[in-house]
């Protein structure tokens, strides 16, 4: 029973790693307005598109758990900050944790590191890793790990990226209702929620099919609930997602929760990503051993 826990705590926490996710806000019982499924997707996706300019960018906290059979298993942490060109998002950089369940870390004691934040930087489609499990593997005197075929836009997220265009228009198209929603960060919002089925988001973000490769879930079938707090200015606050996941090993079936919470500041500030020095990177050439998973990607039950 323990092998299986930690082996779906691993394969799920491989769509969670990067963007780093928490339990979504319960709605408040107040009466809800419904709307047209596609009619708030336009303001929205255009302010959104209007913030696609060098220099400019959004800062974001984010937090969140995974649930593997009515136990929590992990626990994330993470803060960063999107850098933006015209063509969208451009680089982004941020600091991950991620705390186990006592149950779960008996399983990593020998993955060096594997507590340990892990600093991440992604420029175009170049990724560097500092910290966590690299930390070892780097030669003396390298602090970097350099790793190609990097997307920066699932850095944040994959159920719900409010920060890409695409997938905000998607994810806007299946609002069910909206109502005020308070103040985040001292802007006035309004909440809008729905459903998607994790098929649709796969079609907006590739990242989101990457993330979730494997689990053997049915996307079509697979449903998401989501929220949105948009400011006065058509900005999102505030973005929050979760999902319940169907799964089978060894011959038992479990329900693996995945949720995500994350709130944006500073929109349209300057953001600047920038490259490690290049004397503190290190290629996959360079180190003696295989790049390492993280504890999300590990598969130790094999």
């Amino acid at each position: 029973m323990k092998r299986a826990l930690m082996a779906l705590a691993c394969a799920t926490t491989a769509a969670l790693l990067a963007p780093a996710v928490s339990a979504p806000a319960q709605a408040h019982t107040s009466a809800q307005v419904s709307v047209q499924a596609k009619a708030p997707a336009a303001d929205p996706v255009t302010a959104l598109r209007k913030q696609y300019a060098a220099g400019h960018g959004v800062r974001y906290v984010s937090s969140g758990a995974v649930t593997i059979a009515g136990i929590q298993g992990i626990k994330f942490s993470a803060h960063g900050g999107y850098a933006f060109n015209r063509s969208g998002i451009a680089a982004t950089e941020s600091v991950q944790k991620a705390k186990w369940n006592d149950l779960l870390k008996d399983e990593i004691d020998d993955l060096e590191g594997a507590d340990d934040p892990v600093h991440k930087i992604v420029i175009g489609t170049t990724g560097y890793y500092s910290g966590g499990v690299y930390a070892s593997v780097l030669p003396e005197g390298k602090t970097w790990l350099r790793l190609p075929g990097e997307r920066p836009a699932s850095t944040l997220s994959l159920l719900v990226n409010p920060v890409d265009a695409r997938a905000l228009k998607t994810v806007l198209a299946t609002t069910k209702a909206k109502r005020p929603g308070g103040k985040v960060n001292g802007v006035k919002t309004t909440l809008y929620r729905g459903t998607i089925t994790l098929g649709q988001l796969i079609q907006a973000d590739p990242s989101v099919k990457e993330g979730f490769a494997g689990l053997g879930t049915n996307p079509g079938k697979t449903v998401v609930s989501w929220k949105l707090w948009i400011g006065p200015d058509q900005l999102v606050r505030r973005a929050s997602a979760g999902t319940d996941l169907k799964l089978k090993i060894d011959g038992d079936s479990f329900t693996v929760t995945l949720s995500e919470d994350t709130r944006f500041a500073g929109w349209g500030k300057k953001v600047t990503v920038k490259a490690p020095p290049k004397s503190k990177i290190a290629n996959v050439t360079d180190i003696d051993s295989e790049v390492p998973d993280t504890p999300g990607i590990i598969d130790i039950a094999k």
